[in-house]
């Protein structure tokens, strides 16, 4: 008897080539274990989320296999939608699974779509784009664009070091103004970083107090008019001191804005170029439903709980 439909929705392009068998073999023993298994490819930019769409409501699951981009294309396809996702890692900085320890190994896949539990995520919308884990605006997202123009099948990391140096040389840094629930957080931030989850690329913890289901989305502003002072933060960024510097602006909210008096500047969430400036960025509270290792925590609720118990009030300056 067949216990459901589970969708398999793969961005052949994603990672190393190894797709194909994976998915072979996962669509063989999920059929084994009694899903109705249906495998369908990617064929460009949004189809992703198109599949997620067209999946049924009454679906066990959607699989979801590919880098961050393709998961939040399908996610994006479920929100508000009672078919929870299963994600499996197979791109270049795979951040979201990382995020929740997800190895993508094929005995973990299959434990997850049979047993798993489902958890609520919060979306962020920048605009009308949604988003799972960051949005940035300014030198980051002009940096995704330069590594998107020119892609050519997979991305690697090198990919993203030559525009990086280019863009440190050539990028002025416009001062950019952020309100944070109506109130203004700084007037003059050169770098901005709005997320709902504390990984960003490379393992970095630029937002380290985000929380993935706690209706906030946080906002870090980086004061900087020049590269060297760029250098300086990211030093601070990975060392974990950031947050605390007169240079850097933090805060929380449910409505953040950001707009540049000088220029239109391009935004980019979870890694792909969407639009530019001036973005609003609003929460649509648990509105995925994300597959879990039963039994299980991962290290970002052990650390959620933490900062829960730890959370300053809503008068604190972290709220400011």
């Amino acid at each position: 008897m067949a216990l459901g439909l589970v969708r398999i929705i793969v961005n052949p392009i994603s990672g190393r080539g190894q797709a194909p068998r994976f998915v072979a073999e996962l669509s063989r023993h999920a059929s084994l274990r009694g899903f109705t298994v249906e495998t369908v490819a990617t064929e460009g930019r949004g189809h992703g989320g198109d599949l997620a769409r067209a999946t049924p409501d009454d679906a066990w699951c959607v699989v979801s296999i590919g880098g961050d981009g393709t998961h939040r294309e399908v996610l994006s396809g479920l929100i508000n939608r009672p078919v929870p996702a299963c994600i499996v890692p197979s791109g270049t900085e795979n951040v979201l699974a990382r995020t929740f320890r997800l190895r993508g190994t094929l005995r973990e896949t299959l434990d997850i779509i049979q047993n798993g539990r489902a958890v609520g995520l919060d979306v962020g919308m920048a605009n009308a784009h949604p988003f799972l884990m960051f949005s940035g605006v300014g030198f980051d997202a002009a940096v995704t664009w330069e590594v998107q123009k020119n892609r050519q099948g997979p991305i690697v990391r090198s990919a993203y070091y030559a525009p990086i140096l280019r863009l440190l040389w050539s990028y002025g840094f416009p001062s950019m103004a952020v309100t944070v629930d109506g109130r203004l957080l700084t007037d003059d931030a050169g770098v901005i970083l709005v997320a709902n989850t504390p990984l960003y690329g490379d393992g970095l913890r630029i937002a380290p107090r985000a929380i993935g289901d706690d209706g906030l989305l946080d906002v870090v502003c980086y004061r900087a008019r020049d590269r060297w002072q760029m250098l300086r933060h990211f030093i601070r960024t990975r060392l974990g001191r950031h947050l605390g510097h007169p240079l850097v602006a933090f805060g929380q909210g449910q409505r953040i804005e950001v707009d540049c008096r000088e220029r239109p500047l391009p935004v980019q969430v979870d890694g792909d170029v969407v639009g530019r400036s001036p973005v609003t960025y609003t929460l649509l509270p648990k509105a995925v439903r994300l597959l879990l290792p039963n039994g299980s925590m991962t290290k970002d609720e052990e650390n959620s709980r933490e900062r829960r118990a730890t959370r300053p009030s809503p008068g604190s300056p972290l709220h400011s």
